[in-house]
């Protein structure tokens, strides 16, 4: 018998998780660990596997199955065998002695050959290996740990996983707020809140100042007002978040931002409704912003964004913000954006988060550190 740790691509639809695990009981697979990981491929489950002999005839099958027809194997010891929410927390508790050690910490998390200090100030020699199989996590507003694994490529989920082992251990300055000012990049001022219940009554009379062309992006169907149930929906915390934003000198909503609860692990949907007198001001950018970034601080690995083929205006948004776009399918697209380091590692004593003034600079998305302030 040999271990192996196999990922493969997995259709996200019914039944395929239970086909590939049939195609290695066939094989006499023993499956002693799976963990399912959010990439831009899609759905990755990554088993560790008790294989008798060959285990080649076994990967053929499990190939076959995968969306990009191809699978990853490489050997595991029995040490690797285990819990990685457990992993996970014993890590957590050594680092808040030995904070120093944070760079073994995330090797062993993500099983990486190679993690080493690097300078965020300056250009540093990077790996000689491909993109995908270096990241690089940020810590605090200067430094970041580079970790390297020639084996296999980093996903998002992993991204996310170190990135949530680095915030366990900074100074603590609370969850990123969800009330606060936002500027955008064309200077229009938003003042942005959570919605409760007693902003239903603005939440419709936003609705019914809309255009039907403009409902009908967001909700793919003539929606000149919202049901009851749809507003409870929106203004009911255990489904997810709705931000709804304001000019600063004004009482009436002008945009709705929401992110949303899945069942698949570690994603979360957004999206976004902007009445049509305020669209082109780059509120949609702003709100979409302030979603990822407090998509991150709730530990996401990615978020997603359904939207009509011919939703232009949405598509250069998620463009923008560094998404992965899919192609049409029935006439919808879905874009795929990773959040993990969204957040901005935050100095002590200061909460540095998207609420707050514009303009600081930034770097891209990604594995690679952001400041979400600006709202583009």
């Amino acid at each position: 018998m040999s271990l192996w740790r196999i990922r493969t691509v997995v259709e996200d639809r019914p039944g395929q998780l239970a086909g590939i695990v049939a195609a290695m009981a066939r094989h006499g697979g023993n499956v002693v660990g799976l963990s399912i990981h959010a990439d831009a491929a899609g759905v990755v489950d990554e088993f560790i596997v008790d294989v008798p002999g060959d285990h080649r005839a076994l990967l053929r099958e499990v190939a076959g199955r995968s969306v990009t027809d191809s699978v990853t194997a490489v050997p595991a010891q029995p040490r690797e065998v285990g819990d990685d929410t457990t992993r996970a927390l014993l890590l957590t508790a050594r680092l808040r002695a030995q904070p120093n050690r944070l760079p073994e910490a995330l090797r062993e998390l993500l099983l990486a050959d190679e993690a080493r200090w690097t300078n965020l100030t300056r250009p540093a020699a990077t790996f000689p290996e491909e993109p995908e199989t270096t990241l690089l996590v940020p810590v605090g507003p200067l430094r970041a740990v580079r970790l390297r694994r020639a084996d296999r490529p980093f996903t998002w989920t992993e991204s996310a996983r170190a990135d949530a082992l680095v915030r366990s251990v900074l100074p603590a300055t609370g969850p990123a707020p969800t009330d606060g000012a936002v500027v955008t990049h064309r200077g229009a001022e938003l003042f942005v809140w959570q919605t409760t219940g007693a902003d239903a009554d603005a939440i419709q009379r936003l609705h019914r100042r809309c255009s039907a062309e403009t409902a009908r992006r967001r909700y793919f169907a003539a929606m000149p007002e919202l049901s009851p149930r749809m507003l409870g929906v929106f203004c009911d915390p255990e489904r997810g978040l709705t931000l709804a934003a304001r000019p600063m000198r004004g009482r009436e909503p002008v945009a709705l931002a929401h992110l949303m609860y899945t069942l698949d692990p570690g994603v979360g949907e957004i999206a976004l409704l902007v009445e049509d007198s305020w669209q082109g001001e780059g509120v949609g950018t702003a709100l979409a912003r302030v979603l990822t970034a407090i998509a991150a601080d709730w530990g996401l690995a990615e978020v997603r964004a359904d939207m009509e083929a011919g939703n232009r205006a949405m598509n250069r948004l998620m463009h923008r913000l560094g998404a992965t776009v899919r192609p049409p399918r029935d006439g919808v697209v879905q874009a795929r954006l990773p959040v993990a380091g969204t957040v901005p590692s935050r100095r002590p004593g200061r909460l540095m988060t998207l609420l707050g003034q514009a303009g600081a600079p930034g770097t891209g998305a990604g594995s690679r550190p952001v400041d979400p302030a600006r709202a583009r």
